[in-house]
């Protein structure tokens, strides 16, 4: 038997193994297949049979392949699929049914960098209009967003197209992304907004159409537009306890207290819900007589709501027999004892379950039950009144001089990482004179404080083992600069002279910014960024704030 028929009868031996799908066996065996043919090209007789061999048995190969992998992504096997667009990649890298297969396999698996790679090599083979959407989709996957958004028109260049309601989504989503994650520029989420829009002027029940129309007016700050189209959603009949949340938090943002006291208990149900034990007493909804009657206060969310909330014990207290707030271990030392003979527990000196009361209610849930309105909502401040022995215990420390004494907080927890202000933003405050600067954001090494060079930041957080000595520190100061809505909300319960900058988007519960104070405290001063990360506008103002203080008190 000569050579060539001797090789030729390897081919069985493939398709068997294909059959009892051993596919990188397979692939093995072809490629030392291929390597025998080669070795027979020297002999000219049967050149032309070889090469015949060779272009046959790369084609029923490579169907073979796409075969299987067909099967295993129909079967979610994305290892073995790659495995088989892999090889048939090397083999045929013009057919762009299999390209487009492949692409759709690391789709799959979220392997885009790859993906981008198949897309260009997709549409350097045939330049089609969807060869050019699957390039978009690509760019707009691997974040480069301008030429996600060059692609898609000119994938609607090229079908001669206009535009339908998802292309003007899909092109809202692409500068909607580039806005979110390359910087926030406001002309992005301009067009995103006009983009979307026309999606839903072309199909008007569409909930995500929509859904990303209200988002994009959040995002330029258009109420007007916003509350458009959540009426449009809320009647279609489109809540869920997501969207409910989403809206109430819309509401808040824009002043609107009664729309958000309606909906904000469906943070309990959306879900990421907001965490909250179960008790087995009845939760107070602001109708039942408390008059011989012990409510229950328990905490939720972060220390700043709680310290907020506490404002409302004054009125609480002339409701119900007694109070009982349940706060957090760290905030306990703070609120213990109080004015108000309000008794607080926390979990470290009682369990709620050896509590007696007859009601509880949710801290947050408070401005609800009271049934407050936008006209007696704040809270105004210095309800929180820090220890003495701990405030003279700080003053003889760090605060016995006569300088103007600045406490800054800069950096908040990291899941709120765009409250924080860049240490070096606030060089500032360090030409100032005749003042003493106090770090009060916690876990900060020294070696980061030393961009100050005229006035050496005292980390005072060091010395914190609670929220009394947070207190006490802060009770010592002229004036705390935060962007921290934690020590934010402490300094303005204690009623401590301060200024808080805001970044261009903040947090909904921040619901009038427009005046002098934050509309809770009415001593916090509001500075807002007129951009999104911009701080040096925002910084120069409270500067030049500090700098008159120091002068004139």
């Amino acid at each position: 038997m000569d050579k060539f028929i001797e090789t030729k009868l390897n081919r069985a031996v493939i398709i068997s193994l294909f059959k009892e799908n051993k596919i990188k066996e397979a692939i093995k065996e072809f490629e030392d297949y291929l390597e025998k043919l080669n070795s027979l090209k020297h002999n000219k007789n049967i050149l032309t049979k070889v090469n015949k061999e060779i272009d046959y048995s790369k084609k029923e190969f490579t169907e073979k392949l796409a075969e299987c992998a067909k099967n295993f992504n129909e079967k979610k096997d994305y290892t073995n699929a790659l495995i088989c667009y892999k090889k048939i990649f090397e083999i045929d890298n013009k057919n762009t049914k299999n390209l487009q297969n492949y692409i759709n396999c690391l789709d799959s698996i979220n392997e885009y960098d790859l993906e981008l790679d198949l897309a260009k090599a997709l549409l350097s083979v045939e330049k089609t209009s969807e060869n050019y959407k699957t390039l978009s989709s690509a760019y707009n996957k691997n974040e480069k967003y301008n030429l996600a958004i060059w692609y898609y028109n000119k994938y609607l260049n090229k079908a001669n197209k206009t535009a339908d309601a998802v292309d003007n989504n899909t092109l809202g989503c692409h500068y909607f992304n580039k806005y979110c994650k390359k910087g926030e520029n406001p002309k992005d989420a301009k067009l995103a907004l006009e983009y979307f829009s026309k999606s839903v002027e072309v199909e008007p029940k569409s909930k995500v159409y929509i859904k990303n129309t209200i988002v994009a007016a959040m995002k330029n700050k258009d109420f007007e537009t916003e509350k458009k189209y959540w009426n449009d959603y809320i009647n279609l009949g489109y809540m869920n306890a997501d969207d409910e949340f989403t809206y109430s938090a819309s509401c808040m943002r824009n002043g609107d207290i009664e729309g958000w006291k309606k909906y904000y208990n469906s943070r309990f149900k959306k879900d990421n819900m907001t965490i909250y034990p179960k008790i087995d007493k009845p939760e107070w909804t602001g109708k039942e007589d408390l008059s011989d009657k012990t409510l229950l206060v328990h905490y939720e969310q972060g220390y700043g709501d709680n310290f907020l909330m506490f404002g409302y014990i004054p009125r609480l207290v002339k409701l119900a027999k007694h109070v009982i707030y349940y706060i957090q271990d760290n905030a306990y030392e703070l609120v213990k004892n109080n004015e108000y003979g309000v008794e607080v527990q926390s979990p470290k000196t009682k369990s709620v379950k050896n509590i007696n009361f007859d009601y509880h209610v949710p801290c947050m849930s408070l401005p609800i039950v009271l049934n407050l309105t936008k006209e007696n909502i704040s809270v105004e401040g210095g309800y929180i009144k820090p220890d003495k022995n701990l405030v003279n215990k700080f003053k003889e420390k760090y605060f016995n001089n006569n300088k103007f004494k600045l406490g800054i907080a800069f950096e908040g927890v990291s899941a709120n990482a765009k409250r924080n202000i860049p240490l070096e933003k606030l060089t500032l405050l360090d030409e100032l004179n005749n003042i003493e600067i106090y770090c009060f954001t916690k876990d900060i090494d020294d070696e980061r404080l030393k961009c100050f060079k005229n006035h050496k930041i005292i980390n005072i957080a060091k010395d914190f083992n609670n929220f009394a000595d947070t207190a006490a520190a802060i009770e010592n100061t002229d004036l705390i600069l935060t962007s921290d809505n934690c020590i934010l909300n402490l300094a303005g319960a204690i009623g401590k002279r301060t200024i808080a900058i805001y970044n261009y988007h903040y947090e909904f519960r921040w619901y009038d910014l427009t005046g002098d104070d934050c509309g809770w405290f009415k001593c916090v001063k509001p500075i807002i960024n007129d951009k999104y990360n911009d701080w040096d506008k925002s910084i120069k103002l409270a500067a030049d704030k500090i700098n008159d203080l120091i002068k004139n008190g």
